[in-house]
């Protein structure tokens, strides 16, 4: 198992990350989606196909942290018996890159329509 971790533990940048298990494909993406804002995106699918599965993180706001959570996510993916490919190219790039917008476009809008007032608090219960 430590042998695996290796591959992406370390100080040198990791941006993208892909792990694979039998005919499952995981592709881990860090995508800029502010000014100093990060997101981790994570798409799953077959590995000749196209993605059926995403999930996207964040916003961070460091460039490290953003990359801290990719690597854990690696992790327990190591544990599931996944294993990296840091050579192989990701493929599904693109569509990561639209989820993190969406990610920084759905943020923006919740910062600019709501403002909490406590006056109209209902408890629950």
């Amino acid at each position: 198992m430590t042998v695996k971790l290796h591959y992406f533990h370390g100080r040198a940048p990791l941006r993208a990350l892909v792990l694979v298990r039998e005919e499952r494909r995981v592709e881990l993406y860090v995508k800029q989606v502010g000014e100093s804002t990060w997101a981790v995106v994570a798409l799953t699918g077959t590995d000749a196909g196209q993605p059926q599965k995403q999930r996207c993180q964040g916003p961070y706001h460091s460039v490290g942290r953003a990359e801290a959570v990719l690597r854990a996510i690696a992790g327990a993916l190591l544990e599931d018996d996944y294993d990296p490919r840091p050579a192989d190219h990701v493929v599904w790039s693109v569509m990561a890159q639209r989820l993190a917008r969406s990610l920084r476009t759905d943020s923006m809008a919740i910062d600019a329509r709501y403002l909490f007032d406590p006056d109209q608090y209902e408890p629950i219960g």
